[in-house]
């Protein structure tokens, strides 16, 4: 069982031995301003912690552009370009993934590019729905402006193909199966825990930050809780440090 003092220690053992624990959050599904938004938005104004906001697209408002421009700490990802499933019967959901040919893929990045040109605070990093996208898409997207992409799980290697960087998340406190509830402290700290004891242990790439996805339209309070309990933590450890996206993916160097 996984609890808060457990993630404490662990943090505890970073400042012990010298090393930075890297955080960056991603929320995904952004499409309209609503009360969520707002609740979002202050919670990372209030600890001054950096947040990335994958939009989507097609269904983007202009309210949402006004309204995130306001917010300095807030950097815009691109989240596909409809979310809508492409996948045939029972597969995994996948927006851009083998069932359609390159050029229609290609053809839908360039259109969520174009639709979300009156963004500010951009960040040319392309995040897939159901964090799900074809390999064989990846060696492209460079020549579309695209220099980062980002899932879920530990990353394989920082730079799959030459100019696109990777840095996923890690973290993700919904249960998807279980009626989009929060997972509970066990569960989520447990996702916490495991990526930094194998961080600290070189078990997986080092580097990589620990990455914390949201979904502020799916959270019920328990999640908003933890978001906020996490936050809190790990702002007042002296061995973590909250980048924003563009430093997460080395865009600032």
């Amino acid at each position: 069982m996984a609890d808060w003092q457990d993630l404490k220690a662990e943090l505890d053992l970073w400042a012990e031995q010298g090393k930075q624990a890297s955080f960056w959050w991603r929320d995904d599904d952004a499409a309209q301003r609503s009360s969520a938004l707002e609740r979002l938005i202050a919670l990372a104004e209030e600890r001054d912690v950096p947040l990335a906001v994958a939009v989507i697209p097609k269904t983007a408002e202009a309210e949402l552009s006004g309204r995130l421009r306001e917010a300095p700490g807030v950097e815009i990802l691109q989240h596909g370009l409809a979310h809508v499933n492409h996948a045939p019967g029972d597969e995994k959901k996948q927006e851009f993934g083998p069932h359609r040919n390159k050029k229609e893929l290609l053809a839908d990045i360039r259109e969520g590019d174009r639709l979300l040109a009156d963004f500010a605070n951009r960040c040319a990093v392309f995040v897939p729905p159901w964090n799900r996208v074809d390999s064989k898409l990846l060696p492209v997207l460079p020549a579309f402006g695209i220099r980062g992409i980002s899932t879920f799980g530990p990353r394989h290697e920082e730079a799959p193909v030459p100019g696109l960087e990777r840095v996923n998340t890690h973290i993700d406190p919904v249960n998807w199966r279980g009626g989009r509830i929060f997972t509970g402290d066990d569960l989520a700290l447990g996702q916490v825990l495991s990526h930094l004891e194998k961080r600290r242990q070189g078990l997986v790439d080092a580097d990589e930050p620990t990455g914390l996805l949201s979904h502020h339209l799916v959270h019920d309070e328990e999640g908003w809780c933890f978001l906020a309990r996490l936050l809190d933590l790990t702002c007042s450890h002296k061995a973590v440090k909250w980048l924003r996206a563009s430093e997460a993916f080395g865009f600032d160097k």
